[in-house]
């Protein structure tokens, strides 16, 4: 059975509380930063809804011969 992430988590951080200071600091700000690069969204909360409904809108499945015919359509 994989490991779950915080149990990842916990050994890295034990890992990192071994390594020298200027090491953990230096982990430390690429952490603090890969965060906040996870965590900001450049969506609005209306551009967040429009989204949120598209996904839930049922799954449209085009055929071989269909994708086939758009592609010889722009590339001869």
């Amino acid at each position: 059975m994989p490991k779950a992430a915080t149990d990842k988590l916990s050994e890295l951080f034990t890992a990192v509380r071994a390594l020298p200071a200027p090491s953990q600091d230096l982990l430390v700000q690429e952490l603090e930063e890969r965060v906040a690069e996870l965590s900001d969204s450049h969506l609005n909360a209306a551009q967040r809804s429009e989204i949120k409904q598209r996904l839930a809108l049922p799954r449209r499945l085009v055929s071989d011969e269909d994708v086939s015919a758009l592609l010889r359509k722009y590339n001869p």
